[in-house]
């Protein structure tokens, strides 16, 4: 034992025995001890524990040593190198092909993998279908007119028949996979990693027989997870290996209430579990309890083991224990069932049996695919050699007021690779595809009043267009529903997409104290991201096909919702402004919001534009256009920021997460915007306002995707330097030592960043509209130099390299078709050379006029004044 751990053992040695429960229930059977916690450890009765004392001295001493180990694995080009096992799964390495999905711990001895499906919604129960209240609509707004909103909140949900507010279908893990094994002497040389253009996550150990290694991924190609266990000699590789339940109370319950909540959950929604186990496979299989006709009624798992060398023996609970072994290539697969009483065992049994047992081969295969996805976009900011270290250093190194470029270009590239992996048929939920627990944060749904928008930020600009189509069909596949709430809620044609949903489109969302059925902007925001998707691609047969038919019926709702006021502006009642209320106010309900207006014109605006492009909607055009100019226009109050509801009658509540009213420059710059410096003005201070009176001194950090939307609005607005404060928020507080993104201040696994902190930085460098392209928009001070790579631009334009060194800027871009657009500098331009394009005068000194080609790559080299 060395010096630091008889030290440690003997401040230990007056503790008493006893562990509390709370700690043996988040520490159960083959749970590892998390780090900082040694001081448990000789204080720990061995005898109690169902896994070996020699196995909690082992881990401790890796604890002790791994802060001062260099790390034993070789740094990826693009990802990261971490010295530390997980805590708890939220601490895991991440990786999926958007469908399937694991999470490892990545603990020596007693390994816990958590396997996930994108589709994988526990049954709760059949949906509540929303009542008709429409009838009730003219009292419920006569009621908000006289100032009676909490009433009018009260009344709404009194007719929803709901008992409380009700979340959709959770998002829960399916088992997990446990390798348990024994360290001869003490563990040491603990490294893990996961490599971003490969999808591959490695753990890697010493004792005192050598190296022993886990290196997994999941197969984009073969569509099963893949994992090889290697050891440093022949015969050295002993392992157990089960196919189980999640632990209903593991070890990121913290307390034993919510344990005890988690413990509930699954007793009441998960039966007949069943572990088993041959002489080369195991299954696992579970039934859901309260299925509902057109759920998932049961789930299955299966893994071929392929043992090299040794010998492998089933036992009854489930087991299979490989014995003296050189390796081992495990395939793993999941299927969920309509239909309970038809097992997908042999179906999976044949699938796995069908891939060939070579892992690098494997391996080459997957990553060409993957690796094609995340390489197209790169950023370099001059983090340099400190690439090389690992993230705890990193975490460490980097403060708020002094970011460490290297962690910050890491993040870039994490948030890239978790929406890249956490997009299959259906987009990134809140966790992803990931999650290790059955009482979920917002039971990890689709939370559309802001989350989901963060998250798929950046799939256009960042080069992947086709992973929006996975948003886009899943907000088609909820339509029916979503047209069932425009109807029983307001009595109106069209849709209203709820701010939460999971496996249907009905509106649970709301309670006494949350007016969540009155909120009406969803739908509207939902189109805003099928225009851009025809935007960025310039597929005219999406635009007909499937944009303008979802625009329109957006329309039909608002056609029939709005009333003429007073004094002939449109009254958009009732209304929520997510999940704010006014200054005053006991009640989340009111009207005009300047969320809703502004969703409301940007909808009406693109659906004008494309039925014109595609010569359609001659009838309906003037219809549109004089609702646009019945709207209502947007406000700035008496301290010159931007009001959340377009009244005198409501007052803001700017000290809270939301920034609703922020919306129309989230992604874009409206020119009723654009062309009033007052209301310019405004938007900005809104930005200062908030980050003063809500982010400053916020230790609690909640609702990460709050400062996405900040940095967003700064970046239209070509604030670089407010925008770079944004991102030091994100920065400093959101990210955990395996780059997974965090909801609040490094807590509460959540996905919204991964996709909105990468776009905040590409609004910054490149920015673009229909015919517009503006570079480095928004760059702060702190990035006098830099290059991106691989940037798409709205008019399926890429920049394929923009550089910049001071003054100097250097670009390439290729355009899929002929056409001219003004290229936009942030001043004035004192020399530009172009090759492959002609370039004319703009409508200033800023701002160049380019002919760019089809198919054909343009280089730009521009010296700014």
């Amino acid at each position: 034992m060395g010096e630091k751990a008889k030290t440690l053992s003997a401040r230990l040695m007056g503790l008493t025995g006893r562990i509390p429960r709370v700690f043996m229930r988040r520490h159960g059977a083959r749970s590892a001890l998390p780090i900082n916690t040694a001081t448990v450890v000789t204080a720990m009765n061995p005898s109690r524990l169902h896994f070996p004392a020699t196995a909690l001295l082992a881990l401790t001493m890796m604890n002790l040593h791994s802060e001062t180990t260099t790390p034993s694995l070789p740094m990826p080009e693009r990802g990261f190198v971490s010295i530390k096992p997980a805590e708890n799964w939220e601490q895991g390495l991440i990786t999926a092909n958007g469908t399937l999905a694991i999470n490892a711990l990545s603990r020596p001895l007693n390994e816990r993998i958590i396997f996930n499906h994108e589709r994988l919604f526990m049954p709760m129960g059949a949906p509540h279908v929303p009542p008709d209240q429409s009838k009730q609509l003219p009292e419920l707004r006569k009621l908000i007119e006289d100032g009676k909103y909490k009433e009018a909140e009260v009344l709404q949900f009194k007719l929803s028949d709901q008992k409380s507010f009700m979340y959709p279908d959770y998002y829960v893990p399916a088992f997990d996979l446990t390798i348990d094994s024994e360290a001869r002497g003490e563990v040491r040389g603990y490294a893990r990693s996961v490599d971003f253009q490969t999808a591959e996550a490695v753990v890697r150990w010493s004792d005192d027989r050598g190296a022993f290694e886990r290196r997994m991924f999941v197969s984009r190609k073969d569509g099963v997870a893949v994992i090889k266990l290697t050891a440093p000699q022949p015969g050295s590789l002993s392992v157990k290996l089960k196919l189980e339940p999640r632990e209903p109370s593991d070890e990121f319950n913290k307390d034993e209430d919510v344990a005890s909540k988690s413990d509930d959950m699954f007793k009441r929604h998960f039966g007949d579990l069943k572990s088993a186990s041959g002489e080369d496979w195991l299954t696992f299989s579970a039934r859901f309890l309260r299925a509902y006709p057109g759920s998932i009624q049961a789930l299955e798992g299966r893994a071929r083991v392929v043992v090299n060398g040794g010998a492998t023996e089933a036992q009854p609970d489930g087991t299979l224990a490989i014995k003296d072994a050189d390796g081992a290539l495990l395939f793993i697969d999941l299927h969920l069932l309509k239909d309970a009483t038809k097992s997908g065992q042999d179906a999976l049994k044949a699938k796995l049996a069908a891939v060939s047992p070579g892992y690098d081969a494997l391996l080459k295969a997957h990553a060409a695919i993957h690796g094609e996805l995340f390489n197209r976009v790169k950023l370099d900011l001059g983090g340099g050699a400190d690439h090389k270290k690992p993230t705890e250093q990193l975490m460490e190194e980097s403060t708020f007021d002094n970011m460490n470029l290297a962690w910050f270009e890491k993040q870039f590239d994490a948030g890239r690779y978790n929406i890249i992996c956490s997009t299959g048929e259906l987009p990134p939920n809140l966790q992803g595809v990931w999650g290790g627990t059955y009482v979920p944060g917002w039971a990890s749904d689709y939370t559309h009043n802001g989350n989901v928008p963060s998250a798929i930020a950046a799939t256009c600009m960042g080069n992947t267009p086709e992973l929006l189509m996975a948003y886009i069909n899943y907000i088609e596949s909820i339509i029916p529903g979503m047209e069932h709430n425009a109807k029983a809620y307001f009595g109106c044609r069209g849709v209203v997409l709820p701010s939460r949903t999971s496996t249907h489109g009905y509106n649970n969302a709301l309670a006494e104290s949350f007016a969540g059925g009155m909120w009406t902007a969803g739908a509207p925001w939902a189109a805003h991201f099928f225009y851009d998707y025809y935007l960025y691609t310039q597929d005219e047969e999406f635009l007909a096909g499937r944009a303008l038919p979802f625009m329109e019926k957006v329309a039909l709702f608002f056609e029939d919702f709005v009333y003429e006021g007073p004094d002939g502006k449109y009254i958009l009642s009732p209304a929520q402004s997510p999940e704010n209320w006014p200054q005053g106010s006991d009640s989340q309900a009111t009207f005009n919001a300047t969320m809703d207006v502004a969703a409301v014109k940007g909808l009406l605006d693109n659906l004008i534009t494309a039925s014109r492009k595609l010569g359609k909607n001659a009838d309906k055009i003037p219809t549109w256009e004089k609702m646009l100019s019945k709207m209502p226009e947007y406000s700035v109050a008496e301290n010159g920021i931007i009001k959340e509801w377009l009244t005198p009658k409501l007052g803001n509540n700017d000290a809270h997460r939301h920034s609703s009213q922020l919306l129309p420059l989230y992604d874009g710059l409206p020119d009723e915007i654009a062309n009033s410096p007052e209301l310019r003005s405004a938007f900005i201070k809104s930005v200062e306002d908030k980050l003063e009176r809500y982010w400053k001194d916020n230790e609690r950090g909640f609702m990460s995707f709050g400062i996405v939307q900040l940095g967003q609005v700064s970046a239209s607005l070509g604030h670089g330097d407010i925008a770079h404060h944004c991102l030091k928020h994100l920065v400093y507080g959101f990210w955990l030592n395996n780059l997974a993104s965090m909801h609040n201040r490094r807590a509460l696994f959540n996905m919204d960043i991964s996709g909105g902190q990468p776009s905040v930085v590409i609004k910054m460098l490149a920015d673009s509209m229909p015919g517009k392209v503006r570079l480095l928009p928004a760059l702060p001070q702190a990035w006098p130099k830099g290059t991106i790579e691989g940037v798409l631009c709205r008019g399926a334009i890429e920049i394929d390299r923009l550089h910049w060194d001071g003054g100097k800027v250097e670009a390439e871009m290729t355009s899929k078709n002929a056409q001219q657009i003004a290229l936009v500098l942030p001043r004035g331009i004192a020399e530009i050379k172009a090759e492959g394009a002609s370039v004319s005068n703009g409508a200033n000194d800023a701002e160049r006029m380019l002919a760019l080609p089809a198919g054909k790559k343009v280089s730009l080299t521009l010296r700014l004044k």
